[in-house]
């Protein structure tokens, strides 16, 4: 087990709340309507972003697909490749 702290799935959702401003506003930019609480069950109850808007919610806020999931999305093998991916 690494002694470093990688930040959790529900961390990086939190981030990403965050940059776009608020639950509702990271509704509205994902397509959701404000009021609707898919992006609170997100935090309450899975812990996790939603495996259906992981790839949106990476487009609007910026966070990493793989900080957000990396269950799903694998990491880059090292900082470069972030960088040049994010960059392309």
């Amino acid at each position: 087990m690494s002694n470093t702290h990688e930040p959790s799935m529900l961390d990086a959702l939190k981030k990403a709340i965050t940059i776009a401003g608020g639950n509702a506003e990271l509704s509205e930019k994902i397509g959701l309507s404000r009021t609707s609480s898919n992006v609170n069950v997100m935090v309450a109850r899975d812990k996790k972003a939603s495996a259906k808007y992981v790839v949106k919610i990476s487009e609007v806020t910026g966070v990493p697909c793989y900080e957000l999931r990396p269950d799903i999305f694998p990491a880059p093998a090292n900082k470069c490749d972030a960088q040049s991916t994010q960059s392309a």
